[in-house]
């Protein structure tokens, strides 16, 4: 492997750990929400942001998420709380581990990502939209480099 090759791969290795632990600080504050407001409206919530945001609140993607919100139960909106913490520990390491450029959080990085690309699939063929293709294009790359780079490693 080149300088040059080491250098970018280095960058691309920071790119990515810090998309994931950015990801996974996101993830944490939205986990700890849900459970200090569990009890909450989160369809009045919505209602509310999509007035500050002035969108229309008669149309019906708006009235379809805001009467969803509106219907979640207490003990749902914890469980959501949780998974969303357990998640963002899970991206919050991979992102650290990678940083320090460790071969576990390498691995670690592609099997968490390859476990959700048949979710991710299911998901785009379900309903299509060109935002979840992007996403599922950027995981494979994720995953294709990460392989790469730990064979190179390893070899």
């Amino acid at each position: 492997m080149t300088s040059a090759e080491s250098e970018s791969g280095g960058r691309l290795i920071w790119l990515i750990a810090l998309e994931r632990t950015l990801r996974g600080l996101l993830l944490l504050a939205a986990g700890i929400y849900l459970l200090v407001k569990s009890g909450a409206n989160f369809g009045d919530i919505a209602n509310h942001i999509a007035a500050r945001l002035e969108l229309d609140p008669q149309r019906p993607w708006i009235r379809h998420i805001v009467a969803k919100l509106g219907h979640l139960k207490k003990h749902e909106v914890q469980l959501f709380g949780v998974l969303a913490i357990g998640y963002a520990a899970l991206e919050i390491t991979e992102g650290a581990g990678l940083f320090y450029r460790k071969r576990w959080a390498e691995w670690l990085t592609v099997v968490a990502t390859s476990l959700l690309v048949p979710l991710e699939a299911y998901e785009l063929v379900r309903r299509p939209s060109l935002l979840k293709a992007a996403g599922i294009v950027v995981n494979i790359a994720i995953v294709a480099y990460l392989v790469r780079v730990v064979r190179r490693r390893s070899g």
